[in-house]
């Protein structure tokens, strides 16, 4: 009889402890956000001289595996140069990138890790105003491939968190060779990014 008692108490404390512990979300279920928005503000490696403004969006269809898509609007020097006679009209880049990777969670955050394809399109336009000659202008319009791979930490379990994204290109440096110019190339497009997600689903 006792046996029995003890072994009803046995099986129904494991039970409610199985229900109690169903019931209580897991870490790792908290951490899962389905589909986010995270928009952000950063700049590029190459000594701060420009502003980006960026938004990546991201979908996870499962725990770990991920889809996104990232744009950016770089203005490529803040200050716009009005020097010795040479004055830049604009200086800008848009981007436009989708990628797939994988998420790990932490305690009371997540790190995603993505490789990234897309394409890239530059608008640059400089004009010569010296009084002693005529004026000229020269502009370039440039649509090229862009590809790397990105890094992307998220801090916060509820609907909104802090963010920040760590963007390192592949090109031309892994493309193209080791040479100095590839490797300033690449130093110059890394992107340090920070800004807050919202959670949509």
């Amino acid at each position: 009889m006792k046996h029995q008692t003890f072994l009803t108490l046995t099986l129904l404390l494991g039970a409610y402890a199985s229900g109690y512990s169903q019931s209580e979300p897991t870490p790792n279920l908290l951490q899962l956000r389905k589909l986010t928005i995270e928009p952000g503000v950063g700049i590029h490696t190459n000594f701060g001289t420009d502003f980006l403004i960026s938004n990546l969006v991201q979908w996870n269809p499962t725990r770990r595996f991920v889809f996104a898509s990232y744009s950016n609007y770089s203005i490529n020097n803040i200050a716009q140069r009005n020097f010795n006679h040479v004055k830049t009209n604009y200086n800008y880049s848009w981007n436009q990138k989708f990628g797939l990777g994988t998420t790990v969670y932490s305690k009371h955050m997540s790190h995603t890790f993505l490789l990234m394809a897309g394409v890239k399109y530059t608008a640059y336009k400089e004009t010569l105003d010296n009084p002693n000659f005529d004026t000229i202008s020269i502009s370039i319009n440039a649509l090229s491939p862009d590809y790397g791979m990105m890094y992307s930490l998220k801090k916060g379990w509820k609907k909104y968190f802090f963010t920040s994204r760590f963007y390192l290109p592949l090109s031309p440096w892994l493309t193209k060779g080791a040479k100095i110019e590839n490797v300033q190339g690449t130093l110059r497009d890394v992107a340090l990014e920070f800004g807050m997600g919202i959670k949509i689903k």
